[in-house]
């Protein structure tokens, strides 16, 4: 039998190594779980399949399934349990220990042998290998830095981001007096948290850039809880302050997005660019603020794995391997910054988003790959998500005291960590 043989009557190996899928099953059909619905990015993935396909000399059938960010987990896991799981899925960095953990993730090491396995960075696979076997890949490490409406900063009549950023002088202050300065001169907010969703989904993506750069976290790989440190609780709290106080950021509940322009500032990846295609104002991208302990990128990681107990999954192996190959990964590299050395370290990484200039590119995300780090994870993250996220919800009311709430928040980390 061949190795890429699911063991079914309807496949039969034809000698060279490849299996040829019998004219009367149709067929193989693969699904695939995303979180994005962007059209040009299913297309991109759907050329991959087709690429494999011609490739093994068998025909595929791929379904994409666009889950919703905010119920990825929840929803992936629901499906896993049960007859409608995918074939191959994303996963999430904060989520990788627990999918590892479950055995949900089949082991693909055999499958990369083929694509260079080596090329990838090392710091990147850390999150997805286990006992020196790889359960994913990574195939998005995506810096956040700021995307700004050069349009409301100029009708405020104060320095852009990117102006501040050359001059040394952009830190947490800074942007918090410019947020306020954009609203006060137009009635439009000052900023917008990631995708809207920095008061639940987003929570720790909208907050850690600025606790991790006053020296603080949420908690580390030792299992240190830091989230009430006074380095954390200053941080939040100036945040807290700029939404409450100065009422310069959408507040929850606020529909209002950056994209359309009703925000001058957001924190967003290199993905999220594609949106100001058309859009009907000057833009630009800056670093994330520095503060007291300097600039401290946060990389949002994203892995791509195969089901362990999928009907196809010697196929699905074989998918996720090709799709984070250097050709594919290569052709990504625009939308998901790569894990891959060679692309990274290629005079055409910088020039792969047409929308962003290749200093832009430099700035906001070739040189935070090398500094960034990614969220923090558990294997006991699904639990800890849902848990502390009851007392996030304290947080947002202008009475709120910030100490006891992340005094709760730590509580329910030092429940599933310690």
């Amino acid at each position: 039998m061949c190795t890429a043989c699911t063991g079914s009557a309807c496949c039969s190996c034809d000698g060279t190594g490849k299996y040829r899928r019998g004219a009367s099953s149709g067929p193989v059909e693969i699904k695939i779980a995303t979180w994005t619905a962007n059209t040009d990015q299913i297309a991109l993935l759907q050329s991959f399949v087709d690429e494999f396909a011609e490739k093994e000399g068998i025909e595929i059938q791929a379904q994409f399934e666009s889950i919703d960010f905010g119920e990825y987990n929840t929803k992936l896991s629901l499906e896993l349990q049960g007859s409608e799981a995918p074939d191959v899925f994303w996963v999430l960095e904060t989520s990788a220990p627990a999918f590892i953990q479950s055995g949900l993730l089949a082991e693909l090491d055999e499958a990369l042998a083929e694509y260079n396995p080596d090329d990838f960075s090392a710091k990147a696979m850390e999150l997805w290998q286990k006992d020196g076997k790889t359960y994913a890949v990574p195939f998005s490490t995506s810096p956040f830095f700021i995307l700004y409406n050069a349009d409301l900063f100029a009708a405020a009549g104060i320095a852009t981001p990117e102006e501040l950023a050359a001059e040394g002088n952009w830190n947490w202050d800074t942007f918090r007096e410019a947020s306020k300065a954009v609203k006060d001169a137009t009635g439009v907010w000052g900023y917008q948290t990631v995708d809207g969703g920095g008061y639940d989904v987003r929570i720790l993506h909208n907050l850690c850039p600025i606790i991790r750069s006053y020296g603080g976290d949420a908690w580390t790989s030792d299992g240190q809880i830091l989230i009430n440190t006074p380095e954390s609780v200053a941080a939040v709290q100036l945040f807290h302050d700029m939404v409450y106080v100065d009422g310069s950021v959408v507040p929850p509940g606020d529909q209002s997005n950056f994209f359309a322009g009703a925000a001058a500032m957001t924190a967003a990846q290199v993905s999220r660019v594609s949106n100001l295609a058309e859009a009907d104002f000057a833009w630009g991208v800056a670093p994330m603020p520095a503060g007291p302990m300097g600039d401290v990128p946060i990389i949002g990681q994203a892995g791509i794995g195969a089901y362990s107990k999928g009907d196809n999954v010697e196929i699905a192996k074989k998918l996720v391997a090709y799709m984070t190959s250097e050709s594919c990964v290569a052709r990504m590299a625009g939308i998901w910054p790569p894990a891959r050395k060679s692309v990274l370290e290629s005079p055409d990484f910088l020039a792969s988003q047409p929308l962003l200039t290749e200093e832009q590119m430099d700035a906001a995300v070739g040189s935070s790959i090398e500094t960034g780090r990614v969220l923090p994870s558990h294997v006991m993250y699904p639990q800890i998500e849902v848990e502390s996220r009851i007392v996030w919800d304290r947080l947002w009311t202008p009475n709120a005291d910030v100490q006891a709430v992340l005094d709760g928040v730590a509580d329910v980390y030092a429940k599933y960590i310690n």
